[in-house]
């Protein structure tokens, strides 16, 4: 689900290069996805309506490998097109799983969430990691970049197709869509919407630019992506166990801020300092990211009831978080554009996570959300 979308960033050079493109042009390429998680929100009572949760699941992993596999195997305008399919099928995911969460293991909810958070996380570093090497082998560049997830995403269909029974009864429950449900108008839903979309919009953002960041710092393109992808495995190390204990602590909402602030704080020292030591800021801003998001997506059931609800804050939660998320790409560019200083553009997502603080602060009162 991650891995096919982040490992666009440190192909960013490569691929201003092959088709002549703008700062602009590769961060609309790069925010596509993230726009379709929340334009996708439109189509969920639709999508809700094809069968149980592994159904959509499987009809959502087919097109995604679709998606992947036209992306790959076309110019410009597929790399484009292609970059829609992908985002759909992964938004539909995005708002499927937490409740199939829900539903299958509500009393493990943490633990299932970290499990699978950290499994997208460590892909992603993966792709990160092996983006740019495999780029260089051949003339296929770019596109050698995307075998991998190509074949990760075929197999993967094949064995939920194979494993997962889409036969369960369906129960048709009537919930308002979320813009006519009372959570639209509760405070604490939509301080959970900007906490989730003020830290996705960090991630995308910092996901896109980062390995680039990094060449004006005394790196080369590939140890910039192999040091991003590195830092992004250990953060994804903490987020396997960090909801599990999450879920039971007392102190929730210091929890989320100091998450929040230690995460800007770290971003903050990459504007200070070159070289190496950057690697320890990039992990703790790792760290503080793994953290945040996964909490984000158990809040989405641990202020709800039952999985019709939490499916329902969930989409809430997303379709909106992802238009600011959306902007995260796009907003560090500009800020580049405008100053020619990657520090300033490191200086927005700084000022994001001091909002983002603010939004945990409300969210994290031990309070349901009301449907």
């Amino acid at each position: 689900m991650r891995a096919g979308l982040v490992l666009v960033g440190p192909l960013i050079p490569i691929l201003k290069s092959y088709f002549n493109l703008s700062n602009t042009a590769i961060s609309i390429l790069a925010g596509i996805p993230i726009a379709c998680f929340a334009a996708t929100s439109l189509i969920m009572s639709r999508v809700a309506k094809l069968g149980s949760s592994n159904r959509i699941i499987k009809l959502a992993l087919t097109a995604l490998t679709i998606g992947l596999i036209g992306r790959a195997t076309t110019g410009l305008i597929g790399l484009y097109l292609f970059a829609f399919v992908i985002g759909i099928s992964i938004a539909i995911m995005n708002y499927e799983l937490p409740a199939w969460v829900k539903e299958h293991a509500p009393n493990q909810s943490g633990y299932l969430t970290g499990v699978y958070v950290t499994i997208m996380g460590i892909a992603a570093a993966i792709a990160v990691a092996i983006s740019v090497p495999l780029a260089e082998v051949n003339e296929l560049s770019w596109r050698l970049s995307m075998v991998p997830w190509i074949v990760a995403a075929i197999a993967t269909t094949f064995y939920w197709w194979q494993k997962m029974n889409s036969d369960e009864p369906i129960v048709n429950v009537k919930i308002p869509s979320f813009w006519r449900s009372p959570a639209f108008k509760n405070p604490m839903a939509w301080a959970l919407v900007l906490f989730f979309g003020l830290e996705s919009m960090t991630f995308y953002a910092t996901a896109t630019w980062f390995p680039t960041l990094l060449t004006t710092k005394d790196f080369t393109l590939s140890h910039a992506a192999l040091t991003v992808s590195i830092s992004g495995i250990i953060g994804s190390g903490v987020g396997i166990v960090f909801p599990h204990y999450f879920e039971k602590a007392k102190h929730q909402r210091a929890i989320l801020v100091l998450t929040s602030l230690i995460t800007g704080f770290a971003f903050f020292m990459v504007t200070l300092q070159t070289g190496m030591v950057l690697f320890v800021w990039l992990t703790i801003s790792n760290i503080g990211i793994s953290i945040a998001f996964p909490l984000a997506l158990m809040m989405a059931g641990m202020k709800s009831d039952t999985p019709e609800a939490t499916r329902n804050l969930s989409t809430m939660m997303q379709s909106i978080g992802y238009v600011l998320s959306s902007m995260g790409p796009f907003l560090m560019a500009t800020l580049f554009d405008i100053s020619g200083d990657w520090d300033v553009a490191m200086y927005g997502v700084v000022a994001v996570c001091v909002f983002q603080a603010i939004a945990s602060f409300i969210v994290g009162r031990p309070t349901k959300i009301e449907y």
